[in-house]
């Protein structure tokens, strides 16, 4: 399904969605709860998830803004370079927070001290 809005602009939305300390980067943390919500089928270790994220922060390790963690424009080299797909994620994340029914209960993601109701 297309969803409107340009591709940076859906990139944006999910990196503030995750942007939880509102600090403009994804700490390690927060980068684990955006890995988790939109691969909702996956059930990754703990090990799985660093080693995710040990990959993403030292093949960006020039969009990482010290403690605050990858910026937005990290984010969107990301995306650029194929490691997810931004309609997919943009539906799954944000798109399904403005549609899910008030009567139906929202999920909470939790990865460390981060937490995302989803």
């Amino acid at each position: 399904m297309a969803t409107r809005g340009s591709r940076s602009e859906k990139v944006k939305r999910i990196f503030q969605q995750f942007d939880t300390n509102r600090d403009g980067g994804l700490n390690r943390e927060e980068m684990a709860a955006l890995v988790v919500a939109v691969n909702p089928r996956v059930k990754f270790s703990d090990e799985q998830i660093n080693a995710i994220l040990d990959e993403v922060f030292r093949t960006y390790v020039e969009f990482i803004d010290g403690e605050k963690g990858l910026t937005y424009d990290g984010l969107l080299r990301t995306y650029d370079d194929g490691a997810g797909d931004v309609d997919r994620d943009f539906n799954a994340v944000v798109r399904r927070l403005w549609a899910r029914p008030s009567s139906v209960p929202a999920v909470r993601v939790t990865v460390g001290d981060c937490c995302l109701w989803v």
